[in-house]
Parts: C-alpha cells; sequence; structure tokens
C-alpha cells in the first residue's frame, strides 16, 4: 500500500470544493480475492460547471420512453488506462495535473451540466421521473492512489473483476439516511482518478444509464479530452454542443406511460430486478478478459460463413458479437438468447438529431424462430448469420419498433434468461475520442467494467495501432472463461485456415 506526503498541495479550481484528504483506505472487501493490494483514498472534490449554464438553459430534463427502458440497468461504468512511466507520485499529480483535470471537467460539464444533477431513486406514483439541475449542483471526483500492477490492470488476458471495482466510483444518493432502499435522489455520473506512481492513470467513471446512451457519453467524453488537451477555448468547440430538447423525442404510440406502468407493476411485485445477470451477487471468482478480433481474423470468420452456410456476406459486427455468442454458449454448456441494441436517432420520424443529449436506443433481438433453428448446435458461423439477418431486417421502416411496447419488460426476461447482450460499439471510437493530449494521449486500454453485472459484450474499436478489427471484453465466471479462451483459440485457428486458403 503506498502513503502519501500531501503537504504543499493547493487548490487551484474555484469549481472544485474539497471534502477532505486522505481521509479513508479501502481494504479488500469479502468479495474481493485474498492478497489485493488496497487502494488509498486521497481526496473527494466536487466539480460543478464552470462558469455556470446560462439561465435560459432548462434545469429539469424528463425521462423519455428511450431512457426510462434503461431505468433498471446498472450503471455504465467504464475505466480508462494511460501510460505514464514519468509519473512521479500522487504529490506531484495533485499539484501538477489535478488542477488541469479539475478545471477541463468543470468546463465540459458547462456544456454538459445535467450530469451535475440528481434522479428520484424510484419511479414515482404520478409522473414521471426527471432529471433535476440547480445551480451549485456538481460531479464528484474521488482522487486515489493505487497498489496494484497498473500494467497488469490494464491488460487483455483475465484479470479478477474484483481487482478492478475500487478504480470505479460509486453514485452518491441523498436523503433517507444514506440507505440504498430509502434514498430519494441520487445523482447521476461520477469520476475518480487513480494514480499509479511511475506507471500511469486510471481514469473510472460511472453513469445513470437512464441519462444517457453511448453515444451522448462519448460527447461528453470527447468534448472533455478536447478541452483537456486544446484549452476550453478551443476544446468547446471541438465538438458540437449536445441538444437537450426532449420534444424531438416524438412518441406518438404512448410508449413513456407504457414503460411507467410496466416499471410500477415490476416494482409492486418485487423480485430481484437484473440479479440474475450479475456475476459479482455469485459464488466464485468471476474474470474479465479482452479478445481481438483483427481484421484478419474476421477475413477468415467471413469465409468461414461463406464456406459453411448459405450467406453471401456478414458485418463485422456480426462476426465478432456471432463468434462471441457461441462461444459463450460452449463455456456455459447450455443455450442462450442473444440481444443487442440499434441506434435510433435515424429510424425515428422525424429523425433526432445526432448531438440529441440522453438515450436514443432500440431493442433488438435473434428471433425466436431463427434461435429454434439453431437448437441442433450453434457455431461461429449460424451465430454470426442469425445476428446478421436480425440487423438486415432491420432495413425495413419503422421495424424497430414493431415490438418496442415490449421493451421493459424484455429487459427482464432477458436478464432472468442470462441472455448475451452487447454493450457499446466500435462506431464509437471510444479510444480516438478519449485522446487528453501530452502527455496521456490516447488511452492504452478502455474497460466497460459492468458488463459483470449485465452480461453483456464490451465492443470497441480495437485500441492498438496497426491492428484494426474489433475488441470484446467479457466477464465471466472462471471456469466459464477458461472453457471460452479454449474455444477462442480453436476460432482464431480455424480461421486462420480459412484465409490462409484464399
Amino acid at each position: 500500500m503506498f502513503t502519501n506526503s500531501l503537504e504543499g498541495a493547493t487548490d487551484h479550481c474555484p469549481s472544485a470544493t474539497r471534502k477532505g484528504r486522505a481521509e479513508s483506505i479501502v481494504q479488500p472487501s469479502k468479495a474481493m480475492a485474498p492478497g489485493l493490494n488496497p487502494l488509498t483514498v486521497l481526496e473527494h472534490c466536487q466539480v460543478s460547471p464552470s462558469p455556470s449554464p446560462p439561465a435560459g438553459k432548462p434545469r429539469t430534463l424528463p425521462l423519455t420512453f428511450f431512457d426510462l427502458v434503461f431505468w433498471d440497468v446498472p450503471p455504465v461504468q467504464r475505466l480508462f488506462f494511460y501510460d505514464n512511466a514519468d509519473l512521479l507520485g500522487a504529490p506531484e499529480f495533485l499539484l501538477q495535473e489535478l488542477p488541469l483535470f479539475e478545471k477541463s471537467l468543470a468546463a465540459a460539464l458547462h456544456h454538459f451540466y445535467p450530469l451535475a444533477g440528481t434522479l428520484v431513486c424510484r419511479i414515482p406514483e404520478a409522473g414521471a421521473p426527471q432529471v433535476v439541475f440547480s445551480d451549485g449542483d456538481s460531479v464528484r471526483l474521488t482522487v486515489a492512489v493505487g497498489g496494484d500492477d497498473f500494467q497488469d490492470l490494464a491488460g487483455d488476458h483475465a484479470r479478477d473483476t474484483a481487482r478492478l471495482r475500487p478504480l470505479l466510483p460509486s453514485l452518491p444518493r441523498h436523503g433517507g439516511g444514506g440507505g440504498g432502499s430509502r434514498c430519494s435522489t441520487q445523482d447521476v455520473f461520477a469520476v475518480q482518478l487513480t494514480v499509479f506512481p511511475h506507471a500511469g492513470l486510471c481514469i473510472g467513471t460511472t453513469l445513470h444509464h437512464a441519462v444517457a446512451d453511448g453515444s451522448s457519453y462519448v460527447h461528453f467524453m470527447r468534448t472533455w479530452a478536447a478541452i483537456h488537451r486544446l484549452g476550453p477555448e478551443c476544446g468547446g468547440k471541438w465538438a458540437a454542443p449536445p441538444l437537450f430538447d426532449r420534444s424531438v423525442v416524438r412518441d406518438d404510440n404512448g410508449l413513456r406511460e407504457v414503460f411507467l406502468r410496466d416499471h410500477r407493476a415490476l416494482a409492486a411485485a418485487g423480485g430481484k430486478r437484473l440479479h440474475d445477470w450479475d456475476l459479482s451477487q455469485r459464488p466464485g471468482a468471476a474474470d474479465l478478459a479482452t479478445f481481438r478480433f483483427t481484421d484478419m481474423l474476421l477475413r477468415g470468420l467471413g469465409r468461414q460463413v461463406e464456406s459453411e452456410t448459405s450467406a453471401r456476406r456478414c458485418s463485422p459486427y456480426a462476426l465478432a458479437c456471432g463468434a462471441v455468442w457461441a462461444g459463450i454458449v460452449h463455456a456455459r454448456g447450455s443455450s442462450a438468447s442473444f440481444g443487442f441494441v440499434t441506434g435510433c436517432k435515424p429510424r425515428a420520424t422525424p429523425p433526432v438529431p445526432e448531438n440529441y443529449f440522453g438515450n436514443c436506443l432500440g431493442l433488438c433481438r435473434v428471433g425466436k424462430e431463427e434461435e429454434a433453428k439453431l437448437s441442433g448446435g450453434l457455431t461461429a458461423a449460424t451465430a454470426s448469420v442469425a445476428i446478421w439477418r436480425a440487423i438486415e431486417g432491420l432495413a425495413e421502416q419503422g421495424r424497430v419498433f414493431r415490438d418496442a411496447r415490449g421493451w421493459v419488460r424484455l429487459v427482464r426476461e432477458y436478464a432472468s434468461a442470462r441472455a448475451v447482450t452487447v454493450a457499446g460499439s466500435p462506431k464509437l471510437v471510444v479510444y480516438a475520442a478519449t485522446d487528453l493530449g501530452a502527455p496521456w494521449g490516447r488511452p492504452r486500454k478502455v474497460e466497460i467494467v459492468s458488463v459483470e453485472r449485465t452480461g453483456a459484450l464490451a465492443l470497441a474499436e480495437s485500441g492498438r495501432d496497426g491492428d484494426g478489427g474489433i475488441e470484446v471484453g467479457l466477464a465471466l465466471p472462471r471456469g466459464e472463461m477458461e472453457a471460452f479462451r479454449a474455444f477462442y483459440h480453436d476460432l482464431v485457428a480455424t480461421a486462420s485456415s480459412y484465409e490462409a486458403a484464399t
């Protein structure tokens, strides 16, 4: 465990309010593997938008039906690992780098101020939840120093998820004495900076999924990174400002009221919400690993599809997801449904502007009839074709909304069945979006750690220069991870043989 001398550290950012320094040491919990290095919390800051948003900006954002789909889904938690062997230690970081991060975060929040707001903890008996921002609201920024091996944490190999959890901030809750079931409101966004002396920095974020989807989140992160890299004068203009106008989301079919009724009925019936997906609640260790689908591997998988099925092509997305879906089924020894999301901004009528901030995703699935055809044995090729056919079906006007009334209950159904789903997308180009400039550059590794709780595959563009392709993060119980890794190695060998034969 690192000890820290904080003498001489001063407050530089007027938008940040200190909540104490070196106030707590996070010891390994019962859920953590024995022998893990603890993490020392140096301080908590409250970072407010700076300058405050103009008076004419809306202070409340009602949740739309798109947002309500993700009301019960666990928060989305990402880690960004930045190499920097010249980083000396916590005191130097606090003096030299922390004020810059505080200032750039405050400037980014000026544009994305709802992220500093709060949201009710439960669906109200009347009306819909809304994100509420009041002047003076802030985002909690936790600063810590890590005692674990930075290079190992940022690798592709299987890592115990208990080692990654301390790098993630929690969403503060308010009211009711702090009890989770009694809270009245909660923050919707939090940030943690964990310093690894002589190694690098990890930025952890936690986002309430009912507030924003991946596209809106990356819009914020791109703005923050640009401001940090270029300064508030240039960085704030680097991306289009977010649009908060809820009137651009048409709800002619009354889906918001349908979803509110469903949530109230499900809450009244009790149950475990979405806990069936949550590996952290199950006995035994869970591992997170990254599997890379390079351009060469994807070409080999495409030729395997052409050889083994009647399909003439599949998208890289379908090829990577299909291979992983087949591998999970193999590792579990039992079947699993497959679901994914699609962006609805261009599919809505009228289209939703690209810079709209919030959720705008539709739930999609491989149809039950298609799944029945695969019951005889799921392979990477047949799984990829099934996903590709589901994607092709979305080309029909309005198809994505055909079963929309059942979306809230579909999430529960998929959780109880431990269905395989997807988080993130290569199209978000998250590595390029989060280039902080010198001395950090692009992240070495990005992880969506919350897939441990949602049964999802974490997709991103490959973060390695020159490799191309897609990287897939996956959390599985340790025994299933070992079986999946063996499946992946066989997959690479088979695909390579198809590529070599051409």
